[in-house]
């Protein structure tokens, strides 16, 4: 019986890859387990099809590649989907585009593993169990893990995208039959007399297992891009890294001040004066100025590209300013600002400070926030900044 335990192996593990890595958000055990029944119970459809067309092709080239496509892996792929639409699309806990592939892996590995077990207990009655086991954990059970990633990554954009859901759930079954069918047709070609005249059975087989490559590292793309947007989502500062920014980032900070500062002062200044101050603060040759008088400036980076930037700098002993803080819009209320703060609190505890102060506009709401990350209002300032303009702020403290 150990070929049994070497059939279901490789499904159970896939299955336990997939559900860590969807840490931000995790489906319902429940949900999950009910997905890969549904998945070997696609078995029982696909099997009776596959039967019913078995003899429609010949052995040719071409009746090979055609059984290959259309009886197997269109199918195969056709029962997959329609577990997958029928229970998991419509549970409450699919609320995230990750879990369309956690859901399409689940149901696939629910087919592969029965259909592990048929083919293993098969060939156990001709002495190649262990062989045939161990063939297809390496191989057929991680394909069709692939190929329920391509349609997955689909399927979970559909529920999320209405005016494009069927281009989407057609595109996520075309993804996975597609790659189904030329894997399982250049494998099916070294059965076939006629292609004995042109390509080995070796080359054959490096063929299907470059067509499973791509397709792995395909899924493996397809996992991280929408890990990463779960992550975004569920637990956004997770991925937050923040760096030191050199001159050679003035560009850099520039661009990112022109898409924060504007529309951050959009209710609060005339746009005459967001004007004048962006190019009396954010002018590359001001930024520079301030790097100059020991401005310390940091790159805020949510692991794919910048979203913020920050600075500050010594303003008395053991006191020091915190001069900017700003990240993208998309970026704001999901904890990236306190992220920020308390990042820069760490290294200036570090340089011996005892206190951070900061300025904030007096109609600016902002003032909130700083309080609830326990800074106070210490007094006010009225700053002549030139051209008649002032910067009419609060001064804002909190004491280490």
């Amino acid at each position: 019986m150990d070929y049994i335990a070497l059939a279901i192996a490789p499904g159970l593990a896939i299955s336990l890859f997939i559900f860590h890595r969807d840490a931000y958000n995790r489906e319902p055990k429940l949900n999950l387990i009910v997905s890969f029944i549904w998945g070997m119970v696609s078995v029982v459809p696909a099997y009776f099809v596959e039967q019913y067309f078995s003899g429609s092709f010949s052995n040719s080239i071409t009746g090979v590649a055609l059984t290959a496509f259309f009886v197997i892996a269109l199918t195969e792929e056709c029962c997959k989907f329609a577990a997958l639409r029928i229970y998991a699309y419509h549970q409450k806990s699919f609320d995230e585009p990750l879990d369309g592939i956690v859901y399409a892996v689940m149901v696939s590995m629910g087919f592969a593993t029965l259909e592990n077990i048929l083919y293993v207990t098969s060939y156990a009655k001709v002495g190649l169990g262990y062989q045939v086991a161990l063939l297809r954990m390496f191989l057929s059970v991680p394909a069709h893990a692939t190929f329920g990633v391509l349609m997955g990554y689909h399927v979970g954009r559909a529920k999320f995208n209405p005016a494009r859901r069927n281009r989407l759930m057609v595109l996520g079954l075309f993804w996975a039959f597609f790659f189904h069918g030329t894997y399982d047709t250049l494998l099916f070609w070294q059965q076939s007399p006629e292609m004995e005249d042109y390509i080995s059975d070796v080359l054959l087989f490096s063929g299907a297992i470059i067509s499973f490559i791509v397709a792995l590292r395909l899924s493996w793309k397809l996992i991280f891009k929408h890990r990463m947007l779960s992550q975004q989502t569920f637990m956004p500062t997770a991925s937050l890294t923040l760096r030191r920014a050199l001159e050679k980032d003035i560009p850099l900070i520039r661009d990112l001040s022109t898409r924060i500062w504007p529309q951050t002062y959009a209710t609060i200044l005339s746009a005459e004066q967001i004007e004048y101050m962006m190019d009396l603060m954010y002018s590359e040759a001001a930024l520079l100025n301030q790097m100059k008088e020991k401005h310390e400036f940091i790159i805020v980076n949510d692991g794919v590209e910048p979203v913020g930037f920050a600075s500050f700098s010594l303003s008395e002993p053991g006191i020091y300013k915190l001069h900017k803080i700003y990240v993208m819009p998309q970026n704001q209320g999901k904890g990236t600002g306190k992220f920020v703060i308390n990042e820069i609190i760490k290294a200036i505890i570090r340089k011996g400070g005892k206190g951070l102060q900061l300025n904030v506009n007096r109609n600016n709401k902002a003032k909130d926030f700083y309080e609830k990350l326990g800074f106070t209002v210490i007094k006010e300032e009225d700053i002549d900044i030139g051209s008649g303009y002032f910067m009419n702020d609060f001064v804002m403290e909190r004491k280490f």
